[in-house]
Order: C-alpha cells, then structure tokens, then sequence
C-alpha cells in the first residue's frame, strides 16, 4: 500500500491549525476582552464602585465571561436570607394584657359600622378588579409599620360587595344621613366551663372560619392568641350556644307512631 507523503503533510498542517484554533478558544476566555493597553473598564468590587477618568459617570460595563461565575456566587452569597427573616418569632411569649385588649377592640370597631360589619378598607382600590385585594388579603403579612390581615372568609368573587372604602369622598350627605342606630358592644371575652378550660368563642362564627385572620401571627397585639402555632381552634374552644344557634324555618315533620293500647295488667290486648 503507497501513501501519498503530500497528503499525510496535509493532514499534519490540518491537525496543527485545528489545535491552535481550540487552544486559542479558552486562552480567548479567559484573556481580557480589552486590549493590554486599554485601561481597565468600571469594575464593582464589594458594593463599591472604582470610576475612572476615562469611563462615563454611572456607566457598569458587562462582566467579562471569565468572570461571570464567581460574581454570580457573589451576588448570591451577599443576598442574606437572615434580611428576608420574619420579625415574627413563632417560640416567642405571647402575653395578653387587658389594655391591650381594650386598645384592639376600639381599634377594631374604628373601621366598622356595627359589631359584626363587614371592615372598611383604609386605603384606594381598583373597583374593576378584585385580583389586587386577593394578592395581599388571601395570606395577610406584618411588618413594623405595616399589617394586611387574611381574609376571615373562603373566597368569594366580589369583594367591594361588603367591603366599602373608608374615604371622605364617600361621605356625601345626598346619599347618606346620620341615624341614631347603635349596634351591639363587641364582647370582650368568651365564658369558661370552669377556671383553666379554654373560653368559649363569644361571636359568630358566620364569614369568620379563619380564626388566625383576627388571632393569629397578624392580628391585633390585645386579640393574638398565646398559642398561634396551633391550628385546629375548635378542638378546644367550643362555638357559642346563643350566637351560632340555628334556627328552624318549619317544625320538623316526624312519622306518627303506632297506636298501641294497654289491656290489663300484663299489657293483654
């Protein structure tokens, strides 16, 4: 068998350009994309920013390919989640005092009509849409300066139906004249069976089947419960016999008995 020497020196010079091209290709990578005499560009290093003369004020250029890696870990590591913590701390004591009590209810009947209203909303709201209201009342959050309360309800589709805007454009005296209804007092604690036993719920539980909406991590401090990491409420506290009494629309109809009568001593008929 004749081998061509031209064609095995072809081959050679193939072999030699292809690997000069791969190794040029991540010596590429990992070179600067500048020219060595062009000075630096804007780098970000640990918050700070190093401006040049040469670079416009502002201006972060990319991050060359090399680099992008080990900035990608920076940029995670320094997102700390002890800054997304809740300021709630579920093993911290809950203590009730009566002031506080008596604070949370009157702030509790400031945004009410009567005792078992429907709350008013404190702020604007998009009457179109009730996807806005469900974004941040479907789970409630608590900051320091800030507390959205969850819904006490399941869903319902229309919101602004019970739910009305507190503002003063709202107060006009063509549609709405001051009256002298006064509704009934908010209880302010439920019986207990006997000294220890877990009070009775002193409301209705109607529209209110989200205990944890009014008494859980969000609610008011003169309301919260002592143990809000527990969830099943009726377990211990039992509903009101007077508020959630269910009244009968007809008498219940029952089958007549049968007519038996009584024959002697020995019931002989």
């Amino acid at each position: 068998m004749n081998v061509d020497p031209k064609s095995n020196t072809v081959m050679l010079i193939a072999l030699v350009v292809i690997s000069l091209a791969v190794a040029g290709y991540f010596t590429g990578l990992q070179s600067p994309m500048n020219a060595p005499e062009t000075p630096p560009p804007l780098r970000v290093n640990d918050g700070s920013i190093e401006s040049l003369s040469t670079a416009e004020p502002g201006v972060i250029p990319a991050t060359h390919y090399a680099e992008m890696a080990q900035a990608t870990f920076k940029r995670r590591s320094q997102t700390l989640l002890s800054g997304l913590k809740s300021s709630v701390d579920p093993a911290e004591k809950i203590t009730i005092k009566p002031e506080d009590k008596l604070v949370a209810l009157r702030q509790r009947d400031a945004n009410r009509a009567f005792n078992g209203a429907p709350p008013t909303i404190p702020h604007s709201i998009d009457q179109i849409s009730d996807a806005s209201c469900v974004a941040c009342h479907s789970v409630g959050a608590k900051t320091q300066s800030l507390r959205i309360p969850s819904m006490s309800h399941q869903l319902l589709s229309n919101c602004t139906q019970c739910h009305v805007e507190s503002s003063s454009r709202h107060a006009n005296p063509i549609h709405f004249r001051e009256n002298r209804f006064d509704g009934v007092k908010a209880p302010q604690q439920g019986p207990r069976s006997f000294p220890g036993a877990p009070p009775q719920i002193p409301h209705t539980t109607w529209m209110r089947s989200n205990c944890k909406s009014c008494h859980g991590y969000v609610g008011l401090q003169g309301i919260r419960t002592t143990h809000p990491w527990r969830n099943n409420c009726l377990q211990c506290h039992a509903p009101s016999a007077d508020s959630d009494q269910t009244f009968l629309v007809t008498k219940p109809q029952f089958l007549q008995g049968p007519n038996i009568e009584d024959k002697g001593p020995h019931g002989k008929r």
